[in-house]
Order: C-alpha cells, then sequence, then structure tokens
C-alpha cells in the first residue's frame, strides 16, 4: 500500500498553528470533498486534545500551557489516515486504551449515548476530551488504532489513528 504524506509535524500545538494545518486540509484539491470534510473535524478536535492535555507542554507568557506532540496526514487510494501522537501519564493511557477499546465495540447508537453520558458526566474534566474520540469514530464510521508505548515508569506515548473512506 503507497503512503502519500498531505502534512506531518512535530513540535508545540498552538492554536493558531493547527487552524493553519486545519486551512490546507479543508482546501485539499481533491475530489473527496465529504471525506475532507470528515477529516478535517476530526483533525480539530483530535489536534486540540494534544494542545490541552499533552504532559509535554510549552508555558508562554507564564500563562498559557501548549502541549507538544506530532501529527501526520497521509493518504492511499482510497483513505486518509489522522494521526497524533503525544505524551501521557501512564495512567492516562490505560485509561485512554480502556476507553478506545469500549468505543471500538460499541454500536453507532451505543456511541451516541456515551457522547451524552460525557457531556453530562465530565464538564471541564481532563477526560471530557474522550468526546473526541467518539466523535472520531462517529464521523469515520472505523475503529480507532491506537498504540501506548512506555517512556519510563510515569510516562507513556500515546499515538491514536482515525482512517476515514475516501467514498
Amino acid at each position: 500500500m503507497s503512503y502519500k504524506t498531505i502534512l506531518s509535524y512535530k513540535g508545540p500545538f498552538y492554536i493558531e498553528l493547527i487552524s493553519v494545518f486545519g486551512t490546507n486540509i479543508r482546501n485539499l484539491n481533491d475530489v473527496y470533498i465529504d471525506a475532507r470534510k470528515k477529516l478535517f473535524k476530526i483533525f480539530i478536535e483530535l489536534s486540540q486534545n494534544v494542545s490541552n492535555y499533552s504532559e509535554d507542554f510549552h508555558i508562554v507568557n507564564n500563562i498559557q500551557r501548549i502541549g507538544v506532540g506530532e501529527l501526520n496526514v497521509n493518504e492511499t487510494k482510497d483513505k486518509y489516515y489522522f494521526s497524533t501522537k503525544n505524551q501521557v501519564k501512564k495512567t492516562d493511557a490505560e485509561i485512554l486504551a480502556e476507553r478506545c477499546k469500549l468505543i471500538n465495540s460499541s454500536e453507532y447508537n451505543r456511541l451516541r449515548e456515551l457522547k451524552r453520558e460525557q457531556r453530562l458526566n465530565s464538564p471541564g474534566e481532563k477526560f471530557g476530551a474522550r468526546i473526541g474520540l467518539i466523535q472520531a469514530v462517529m464521523l469515520s464510521k472505523n475503529t480507532l488504532d491506537f498504540e501506548v508505548e512506555n517512556i519510563n515508569d510515569t510516562f507513556s506515548y500515546f499515538t491514536l489513528t482515525v482512517k476515514i473512506d475516501k467514498n
């Protein structure tokens, strides 16, 4: 399978930068308009998660916390692939992996319920971000691919990949 890289970035996830990258994704010159719209929405949601929750971060002007991570947008003949990778606490990686397994095994109506439960039960909490995982599956209609890579006793890298069918 031949991959073409559309976008690859490693560094701080400044909101302004995410916005520029998102504009580039939205303006891709291809015929897959619906797939591009899904890719854009998933890109924004999951990039914001890295910006807000990465354990590797920069402090700007002594107040603003900017997460550091990686993102990649690749394509094949029939799919787009969007991946993020960032540092998380080991305990959070375990929770995220379990959450991905639950989401992957859920039917569409159950995903809607999970999303509603997340909105009601975790306003402002760190894992309110899990709504983005649910949204990614609902939009893409594909399961989440994820990997946990241990860094040390405290931290892991969490890699998440979403596949978006072009047709």
